[in-house]
């Protein structure tokens, strides 16, 4: 993800899931109320009741299997937990040998909390470039300390922008997972590879050595983002189910009682030329679709997330992320 922002970097991903669901209900009745105002044969077909019965009874069928399958994913990212004691003992192994090998790296704990830990990687990794800048000064290849020091620069300013965006950030929050995504690991581990290759026959054993430190500080981030982008993305099925039953209910229940009472010979009058009872009908159908709007909002964020995080390694998959953060022209 790149540190550029857009209009559709808002949509779907900076912006609270609630204003995007709100700006795709208000949406939503606005097309309905502008399909309303034209000239069209829509009021009058709205006008006979067995077609209203017949659209409030569509939607509470979707709204009864869609709450269903609510249950369903909250089945599904309840299982990730259960487990036999032993597949439970070997994600704890697993989990405290990563947290060992970052021990070494740091050259202490570390700290607990996920922004924290993501600061201390990526503060580690500027000062392992740094030492690479160090080690590299006095080499007689002005090109070699040409590109250390464009590589360097571009990381620490890498750095410095995200590590602000990490302060005080609550797990939970897109803020943790959008500065893992900016940080594009990937292609600094590409970029380091590809100096040393380049300059093999120039480097000293120090030096080669303090490149294999920069290359193994980078290696951790790729596990801790997997970690915390999986857990993330559970956490945004939890919220997302609970709030499409929040929402489901009452629309349901809104749902039966206009397929029930909503009757044109029950309702008269009208507001800018529009029947009350098509304003009526606007609103209810926009209001049982707000679970599916809630739906499509998180849908937009975790899918586009999946896509621009990619696969775990040294291997890039999107153009946007081949930074230019070294000119290999020269």
């Amino acid at each position: 993800m790149g540190n550029g922002r857009s209009a559709r970097d808002w949509f779907l991903f900076e912006a609270n899931r609630l204003t995007v669901t709100g700006v795709l209900t208000i949406a939503c009745f606005v097309l309905l109320t502008g399909f309303s105002m034209l000239d069209l044969p829509f009021q009058s077909i709205l006008g006979d009741g067995d077609t209203i019965e017949t659209l409030f009874q569509t939607l509470i069928g979707v709204l009864i299997t869609g709450m269903t399958l609510v249950v369903s994913i909250n089945q599904l990212v309840l299982s990730e937990e259960f487990g036999s004691l032993g597949r439970q003992r070997e994600r704890m192994d697993k989990s405290m040998t990563f947290r060992k090998d970052s021990e070494r790296e740091f050259q202490w704990t570390g700290p607990p909390e996920p922004n924290r830990f993501l600061s201390t990687l990526i503060n580690t990794s500027v000062d392992r470039a740094k030492a690479v800048q160090e080690a590299v000064n006095g080499n007689h290849d002005p090109l070699l300390r040409d590109r250390v020091e464009q590589l360097v620069d571009r990381i620490a300013t890498s750095a410095d922008e995200i590590t602000d965006e990490l302060e005080d950030a609550p797990f939970g929050e897109f803020t943790i997972m959008q500065a893992a995504l900016s940080y594009n690991y990937s292609w600094k581990i590409y970029l380091v590879r590809r100096l040393y290759w380049e300059h093999q026959e120039s480097l000293s054993e120090d030096e080669q050595d303090a490149i294999d430190n920069l290359v193994d500080i980078l290696e951790l981030f790729g596990p801790a983002e997997e970690f915390f982008k999986a857990h993330y993305l559970q956490w945004e099925l939890v919220n997302l189910s609970r709030r499409i039953l929040y929402t489901g209910v009452p629309a349901l229940i809104f749902s039966i009682y206009a397929a029930l009472y909503l009757k044109p010979e029950v309702i008269s009058g009208s507001v800018f030329n529009v029947p009350v009872l098509v304003w009526l009908i606007n609103g209810g159908v926009t209001f049982a679709l707000i679970p599916f709007f809630i739906f499509t909002a998180y849908v937009f964020r975790t899918a586009s997330i999946a896509k621009e995080s990619g696969a775990i390694g040294p291997f890039v998959l999107h153009e946007s992320e081949r930074a230019p953060l070294i000119d290999w022209e020269d």
